[in-house]
């Protein structure tokens, strides 16, 4: 029998690699280059601490049969919710404006820090960015750097890590001022952020959702795989895409673990035009390009 090829014209929306602050498997160029090779249509690279376009857009340069994109986390060491941080990151060719990952408030001050947290605070604090006031509405600090989306349609806003109940105010807002490539990430790794409310009200908003492969890892979050398949289920595929999150040194080059997520996903009864949904033509209207089948 004939196995599918899920990585001919395949994106993942989110991968991590070097140079990064902490070790990766690969450099971009190594990242992108796999992925080539392996048919993949493009990749958009993802970093904490420091803005991830600039070795996308050279790395675009240099890996032939790939399109490769970037984007910048406003995490504080790109000075946090930054208006100005965003807008010169589009100006540089970003394709993502994420919000914070560790600067949140039930990040920052967390009493048992992840490793991957500890390196990237270098011995300092983190600080408790606010998404939304007392009031639960967006800051003035969230709505400037929401206005950068609204000014760049091409470009996608995510969530980073912020939680639910701060994501769907702020993607509320996002929508009322008419940006509409708004993205969800891994809303599957840690499900207690996210209540079936607040999904019901970023569904209702037109966000997507990008799962990703990694609370599945036997040595990362080693959480039950039935649970996605009912988190595809309530979303509806057409919602959702398929992340790596890839890049760690334990797991395997991207390319291959999506392969094996799709894999997987297949074995669990998904059908193949729901898997293509997620890996070919969501994110492909997310990064503004022709979906193929």
């Amino acid at each position: 029998m004939t196995r599918p090829d899920f990585l001919h014209g395949a994106i993942d929306l989110h991968i991590h690699s070097g140079p990064d602050v902490t070790e990766r498997i690969g450099t971009s160029v190594d990242i992108a280059r796999a992925a080539a090779e392996a048919g993949m249509r493009a990749i958009v690279l993802k970093d904490h601490a420091y803005p991830s376009f600039t070795k996308a857009v050279l790395t675009d340069q240099v890996v032939d049969g790939i399109s490769v994109y970037g984007g910048i986390t406003l995490n504080t060491t790109v000075g946090g919710l930054s208006a100005r941080s965003a807008r010169g990151a589009v100006a540089g060719g970003a394709k993502v404006i994420m919000f914070p990952t560790f600067d949140l408030a039930h990040t920052a001050g967390s009493s048992h820090p992840s490793r991957l947290q500890r390196e990237h605070a270098f011995g300092e604090d983190y600080v408790a960015l606010q998404i939304v006031d007392s009031d639960g509405k967006p800051t003035d600090a969230t709505k400037r750097v929401v206005e950068v989306a609204a000014d760049n349609p091409d470009v996608i806003l995510s969530n980073g890590h912020v939680a639910g109940a701060e994501a769907a105010p702020l993607m509320e807002w996002a929508r009322e001022r008419g940006v509409t490539r708004l993205v969800v990430e891994h809303p599957n790794g840690h499900p207690e952020w996210f209540t079936e409310e607040d999904l019901k009200r970023l569904l209702a908003v037109g966000a997507k959702f990008s799962l990703s492969y990694n609370p599945y890892n036997p040595v990362m979050g080693r959480r039950n795989f039935k649970e996605l398949l009912d988190i595809i289920e309530f979303l509806g595929a057409s919602n959702c895409s398929l992340i790596t999150d890839g890049g760690q040194p334990y797991n395997a080059m991207p390319d291959i673990t999506l392969n094996v997520f799709c894999e997987m996903l297949l074995a669990e009864g998904v059908p193949l035009h729901d898997i293509f949904q997620m890996t070919k033509i969501t994110p492909a209207l997310l990064l503004g390009l022709e979906p193929v089948g």
